[in-house]
Formats: structure tokens, sequence, C-alpha cells
């Protein structure tokens, strides 16, 4: 089962790459196995030309409130210039059945590494793994992960809608998989039998007593529809599918927040054509995501796809103050683990600075797809996860990171108010001076040291951090 699983697996994730490689603006992947060569004959079949909706009108600006009794990070009163504070559920990870390395049968992740937030995504608990039948359920590896989200408060949970049920469709379905065309019947008012799942799904509780509704405030209304392996229909389809469900999900689950189907590739014309449908057609979405991995690229690299996706909302009328997720990464979709040409010290070193540049730059939480596989077992990058956590909890930064040559800096104010600033040079061992208010730093592998104002601190691809007197 885990085996078929992962080929299956390894097969969707070759799809995205091909798709990379078609609409990223990087240099393009080699595809060599047949695997992937098939893979590229099935999505040219499955490509369809999606429309763009320009909206008449514009929503008010989102004020939402991210408490909710939640561990989600928020900027009080805009004191902290729109920078949140980041809190455990900053970090988010997926578990899925997938993978004797990821988390299989319900396990959950022994690492010294615990992020705050489980995404159940791929975790055998999409639309088609639970409703198998018109009326019929599947709920033990639902229950599975309520009871194991019960036992590792405080936690916070996240579910992605995704996969249409076979039997309720007449489009191209795999059994294990699911479909990516939309329901039979699907029109302008909405999908009667999604608006039964979703009523079913946030209505359920487990036989040990945990529910949907206490557990799963976080709510993804559709996995990659910008890929057409997981939505063959056009947004407005699917603006029809989802937006009967999102009052359903709000009466029914306390401080429900809903998220934005996230699109993956840096797809800013799939994703404008959402946020002009929901100023059109109504509001939804509490918080805006997207998915990036890093490829074989850097960081540094990587993250102008994350500036230009993220200044896409800042520049779309209604939404500049809404916040953000990358609520999937990884480094590879295919293997998940880091680029054989970079070294171990600058795998690691990515991990963190991946984490270091997004929050920086506004995000709510940034997500690690198959967590366990790539994380969790290995123990040089969950003892560094975990520095990373202690660093970051209960702090926020003050500005994006900048770059001056190959040094980056990232300024922040820890849990305990004091002034820091992270840095790092990609391209190896290198002196750096900190400014004269910081007093000491730390590394990833545990060392501290005490500096006196204008000595130079070597440093390298896996991030310190300076701290100040104050």
């Amino acid at each position: 089962m885990c085996d078929t699983f992962g080929s299956v697996m390894k097969l969707r994730n070759l799809r995205e790459v091909d798709w990379q490689n078609r609409l990223g603006s990087r240099a393009p992947l080699v595809c060599e196995t047949s695997t992937c060569v098939e893979a590229g004959k099935r999505l040219a079949i499955l490509f369809v030309l999606l429309g763009f909706l320009i909206g008449a009108q514009a929503s008010s600006a989102n004020s939402l409130n991210l408490d909710h009794g939640s561990g989600m990070p928020q900027d009080p009163g805009g004191s902290q210039g729109g920078f949140p504070t980041i809190t455990a559920s900053s970090f988010g990870f997926q578990c899925g059945t997938g993978r004797p390395t990821n988390c299989p049968n319900v396990t959950w992740p022994t690492s010294v590494a615990q992020p705050g937030m489980i995404r159940l995504w791929d975790s055998q608990v999409q639309w088609h793994a639970l409703n198998t039948g018109a009326g019929n359920y599947k709920w033990r590896i639902l229950d599975g992960y309520l009871d194991a989200i019960a036992a590792h408060q405080p936690r916070d949970a996240m579910y992605t809608f995704g996969y249409t049920p076979c039997w309720h469709t007449k489009g191209h379905c795999d059994m294990m998989w699911g479909s990516a065309s939309p329901p039979d019947d699907l029109s302008a008012k909405g999908s009667p039998s999604f608006k039964t799942f979703v009523t079913d799904l946030v209505g359920h509780c487990s036989p040990a007593g945990h529910c949907v509704k206490d557990y799963i405030k976080y709510w993804e209304m559709w996995n990659e529809p910008n890929l057409p392996h997981f939505w063959n229909g056009s947004a407005s389809d699917l603006y029809e599918l989802v937006a009967p469900a999102v009052p359903i999900i709000r009466s029914k689950v306390p401080g429900a927040i809903i998220l934005t189907p996230p699109v993956t590739i840096g797809d800013t014309r799939w994703m404008q054509n959402w946020l002009d449908q929901e100023n059109s057609r109504g509001r939804l979405s509490d918080i805006y995501s997207i998915h990036l991995y890093l490829h074989s690229d850097t960081p540094e690299t990587r993250f102008s796809t994350i500036k230009k996706m993220v200044d896409l909302k800042k520049n779309t009328a209604g939404w500049s103050d809404t916040p953000w997720m990358d609520s999937e990464t990884n480094f590879d979709p295919v293997k998940f683990t880091c680029h054989e040409t970079y070294t171990p010290d600058d795998c690691i070193g990515q991990m963190v600075r991946w984490h270091l540049l997004q929050f920086a730059y506004g995000a709510q939480q940034v997500s690690w797809y198959y967590f366990n596989t790539t994380i969790g077992r290995n123990p040089e990058y969950s003892n560094a996860y975990k520095k990373m956590m202690d660093w970051l909890v209960g702090g926020h930064f003050t500005a994006a990171c900048s770059a001056k040559g190959d040094i980056y800096t990232c300024p922040f104010i820890a849990a305990n108010g004091r002034h820091a600033l992270f840095a790092w040079n990609v391209s190896g061992k290198n002196m750096y001076t900190p400014a004269a208010q910081y007093v000491g730093y730390k590394d990833l592998d545990g060392n501290s040291a005490t500096i006196s104002p204008g000595r130079p601190v070597a440093i390298g691809v896996k991030p310190i951090i300076f701290e100040a007197a104050n």
C-alpha cells in the first residue's frame, strides 16, 4: 500500500516539476525518466486555457483579527509595522501515510522539532478519500488525526480541500487520487454534494469525542488549482464550488479562518484572477495562501518569486493588509531532499534562510511538506529547526532582509525585547562586523560568544543571530 501510494505521489509531484518548466522563469529542469516524460504527456492532454475575469468592484479592506483562541501570529494595533509576532503555529508541517518516513499510520513526529500547526493534505483525508459514495464515509484516518492532534495540544490544524470523488464526476478519475474535474452537480449556486460533504465534515467527531469544529480552525479552499491535475475547471467554477461552503464552515467552526486556494510555481495570472473573483462576487478569504518549493535554487534566488506573489496581493484593492502564508514548501517536490550540489551545512542553512526571508517579508506561516521525511527524522536538520524556533517564537522582524554583496542581514526584536540581527554569507565563510550595539551572538550548533564593539565575526551559509544589550 505504501509503495503504491509513494509511486503515485512521485508521479503527482513530477507533474508539478513539468509545470515549473512550462511556466517558471528559471532555466528548465531536465526531465529524463520515462515516468517524467509520461507525466508531461498527461499534462499536455489536461492543459486548459484559463480565462481571466476583471473585478468591477473591490471589497473593503480585510479587518481580520487572527486571535480566535489560536496560536497564529498577530500585530496588535499595528504597533509592529505589520510584522506579526511569530508563534509556534508560524511553523507548519504536513503528515501523511504515503511513505514510511512521513508519519505513517497517523503517527506523530518524535523529533525535537515540533512545529505548531499540522496541515492535512495528502494525508488520505481528501474529499474523495473520506466521501466514498452518496452518504457513505470512511472516517478512520481522520479520526486518528483528530485524536493525535488532541493528544499534542497546544496545536493548530489546517484542512485543505481537493480531489472530487470518482462517483460524482464524469471527468477522468483515478480511484486512488480522485478527480480534478468539478462535480457533476456544480452550478452557479454551488454543488449540493460538496455542501453536504462540508456539512458532514465540520460536524464530525471521532469515537473518542474529538471534533473537527474544535481542532481544525484553518480551511484552505482547494489545493493548487492552477495545475490541471488538481483542478481542470476555471477559477469561476471553483468559486461557485467553494463559496457556498464558506458560510457552512463559519457557522459550525468557532473562529474558522479561510485561506485562498493556493497557487504554486509563482502563477500570478491565476492568483490575480482569483482575487478578482472574490472582489467582484463576494469576499471569502481571510488569508492569502501560496505554495513554493526551492527546487535546486537557493532561498535568496527563489525569494524573488515569493516577493512577486506577495506584491500582487499588496497591489490588489482590498487585499493589501491581508495576511499571507506559504503553506507548502520543501527543497524538492519529488525527492524532498536538498539538491546534491550543496554541502550539508548549506542545506541546513537554506532551510533556515528560507524561513527567515519569508518571515521578514511578513509571512504568517511557512509550512514544510513531508516534514518528517526531510527534517524530523534527520537530527542535523531537526536540531537546527528547533534552534530556529527557539530564536524566533515570541519575537518579530522590523524590516525585510537586505543584502550587501553576498551578506544578508535581517533585523529582529526577540521575545525578551532585545534587538537582534540575523546574518549569513551565501558564498561561504567571511568576516562581518556588526553594529556596536550587538554584544554577543549564537549559532545553530548551540555555540554562543560575547563580542566587543568593532570585532569582526566569521559568518557563513548557516545564519547566526547577533544580540544587543537592550
